[in-house]
C-alpha cells in the first residue's frame, strides 16, 4: 500500500518543474557573423545612449520559425528588419542590449559562426571558443510604436529619394526654438516629390519627378534624426521605396527595412518667397576650383563668423578673408562674367556645404546687391536651388 504524497512533496515537485522551464535553453538564431551583424547594425542606429528607460537601449528580437525580426526604437523613430537565421522550431521573443550585442559581433573574427540561445533571462552567445552571456529583458515590456492608419502614399526609387534628402538635409537647423526648422520638409503632389530645409540663414530645395502620381497632396516635416537614419539605410538602387503618411506619423519601407517615425508638428514657412528671382549678376564657375579656393581662404577666417568677401568684376572672382590677428588670405578665379562689379560677404561654411553635395563640374551663381541673397543652381537645371543670405564683413 503506497502513501499519498505530502503537501510539501507536491510543492517541491511544482518548484522543480518551474525551474526546469525557466532554465531551459531555447535556440534562437545561428549564422555567420556577417549575416547576423547586418540586421543588428540596421536597427541599432536609432538607439540612443542616454534613454529614460533601460529597455530602450535594447532591440526587440522576435523569432517566428526561421525568420528573425529585429526592432529598435527611441519612441520617436522605430526601425525594423528581418533575416532568415532562426535556429530550432520554437517561436520566441526577447530583448537584448543593442550596443553590447553589436560590440560583441564586431569583436569576432570575419566569417566566424555565431549561435545565440536564451536561458533564464540571459542570451548565450557562442562563437568558437568565445562565449558571452548577456542579460535580457522581457519582450512584452518593449514599447513598440503603434502604427497609424495610412492617409496618403507614394512610391519612388530608393536612389532618387536618398538624393532628395541628401541635397537639402545639411541646411536644416539644429536645436532651433522654431522647432519646425529642425527637420526636412517633404512634399509630394501629382508626379513631383520635393524636399526643403532651412535654418533661417540659408535654404536648400530639390525636386524630382516620379512615374506614378502621389495618391494625394503630401506636406510633412521629417525630424533630423529620421533623415539621418534614412540616409544611412537607404541603398543606392532603383528598387522602389514606399512612403505612407498618417496624421502624425510616416512609414517608409525599402529593401526589407521599415522605418516608422513621428512627424515634426507645425507649419513650414513659405520658402518660395525667399528664393530670389531678379538677381541680374550671373556667372558659372568650376565647382572643384571654387571649393579649393574657399577651403584655402577659410584657413584665415575668424573662428566663429567664418566670413569671406567676394569681389566680383569682369572676368574674375576674388575671394578674401581676414581675422582678428590682421592676417589676410586671398585667392582669385577666372570666370565668364562681364557685368557690374559687386562686393558681398558670405559665411564660407554655407557655400562649402552646398558644394560638397553637388557633383556637377560647374555651378551657377546669381547675385543681386551686397544685401541680397545669393542663388546657387546646377548648370542647366533648376531642380536644385540653394539660397544664402549675405553677411557684413
Amino acid at each position: 500500500m503506497t502513501q499519498d504524497k505530502t503537501v510539501i512533496e507536491e510543492v517541491v515537485e511544482e518548484i522543480d518543474v518551474e525551474e526546469d522551464v525557466g532554465n531551459r535553453t531555447v535556440p534562437v538564431m545561428e549564422g555567420t557573423r556577417e549575416l547576423i551583424s547586418k540586421p543588428v547594425s540596421i536597427v541599432s542606429g536609432c538607439v540612443e545612449r542616454k534613454l529614460p528607460k533601460p529597455i530602450l537601449g535594447n532591440f526587440l528580437l522576435e523569432k517566428k520559425g526561421q525568420n528573425i525580426v529585429f526592432t529598435a526604437t527611441d519612441l520617436n523613430i522605430q526601425v525594423s528588419t528581418s533575416a532568415v537565421i532562426g535556429a530550432g522550431d520554437e517561436d520566441f521573443a526577447t530583448t537584448i542590449s543593442a550596443k553590447k550585442f553589436a560590440d560583441i559581433l564586431s569583436s569576432l573574427k570575419d566569417n566566424s559562426l555565431v549561435s545565440i540561445s536564451c536561458r533564464d533571462e540571459h542570451a548565450l552567445i557562442n562563437s568558437g571558443k568565445s562565449k558571452f552571456e548577456l542579460q535580457t529583458l522581457p519582450a512584452d515590456q518593449f514599447p513598440s510604436m503603434k502604427k497609424e492608419d495610412c492617409v496618403h502614399a507614394f512610391s519612388i526609387p530608393c536612389m532618387k529619394f536618398k538624393y532628395l534628402l541628401s541635397m537639402v538635409s545639411f541646411a536644416a537647423a539644429e536645436n532651433n526654438i522654431r522647432y519646425f526648422l529642425n527637420g526636412v520638409f517633404l512634399h509630394a503632389e501629382d508626379n513631383i516629390v520635393g524636399t526643403v530645409a532651412t535654418d533661417g540663414h540659408r535654404l536648400a530645395l530639390c525636386d524630382a519627378e516620379i512615374e506614378e502620381k502621389a495618391s494625394c497632396k503630401v506636406e510633412v516635416i521629417l525630424p533630423r534624426k529620421t533623415v539621418r537614419e534614412l540616409l544611412r539605410l537607404i541603398p543606392d538602387t532603383e528598387e522602389l521605396l514606399s512612403v505612407s503618411v498618417a496624421e502624425s506619423q510616416i512609414k517608409i519601407s525599402f529593401a526589407g527595412v521599415e522605418v516608422v517615425s513621428k512627424l515634426v508638428e507645425g507649419r513650414y514657412p513659405d520658402y518660395l518667397r525667399v528664393v530670389p528671382t531678379e538677381n541680374d549678376k550671373e556667372f558659372s564657375i568650376n565647382r572643384d576650383e571654387l571649393h579649393a579656393a574657399l577651403t584655402r581662404v577659410a584657413i584665415l577666417t575668424a573662428d566663429k563668423l567664418k566670413g569671406v568677401r567676394w569681389l566680383l568684376s569682369a572676368g574674375k572672382l576674388k575671394i578674401e578673408a581676414t581675422n582678428i590677428d590682421m592676417e589676410i588670405a586671398e585667392d582669385e578665379l577666372d570666370i565668364n562674367y562681364n557685368g557690374k562689379e559687386l562686393e558681398i560677404g558670405f559665411n564660407v561654411s554655407y557655400i562649402l556645404d552646398a558644394l560638397n553635395v553637388l557633383k556637377n563640374e560647374t555651378v551657377r551663381f546669381s547675385l543681386g546687391g551686397p544685401l541680397s541673397s545669393a542663388l546657387m543652381r546646377m548648370p542647366e537645371s533648376d531642380k536644385f536651388k540653394y539660397v544664402v543670405m549675405p553677411m557684413k564683413i
